[in-house]
């Protein structure tokens, strides 16, 4: 991937981060409500963090290459299929933190 990809999937992930660590603070200090919801999201967010460490490292050099031959096709479908997940992630962490804050 390009630094000019991995500059917005950084700035994202640092944002999904912060707003799980600030959920996962408050659920600790009360709010168990929405414990089970939390624990799904933190199943997604363990898979998909997984999931795109796995993919970015073993593929790195061939999607490089690949990039170079299909020019560019290959990156934007993975940049589609990450903002999806990113998407699905980001409501699901909103959506928790809406409950706590009601409390």
């Amino acid at each position: 991937m390009t630094e000019e990809t991995n500059e917005p999937l950084d700035k994202t992930y640092d944002e999904l981060k912060q707003l799980r660590d600030e959920i996962r603070l408050k659920l600790q200090l009360g709010g168990m409500e929405v414990r089970d919801e939390w624990e799904k999201l933190e199943g997604e967010w363990d898979t998909w963090t997984h999931q795109l460490g796995q993919q970015l490292e073993a593929k790195a050099e061939d999607l490089e290459q690949r990039l170079r031959e299909a020019g560019g096709e290959d990156l934007r479908k993975l940049e589609v299929a990450t903002k999806l997940e990113i998407s699905k992630l980001k409501r699901g962490f909103q959506e928790v933190a809406d409950n706590l804050t009601k409390d």
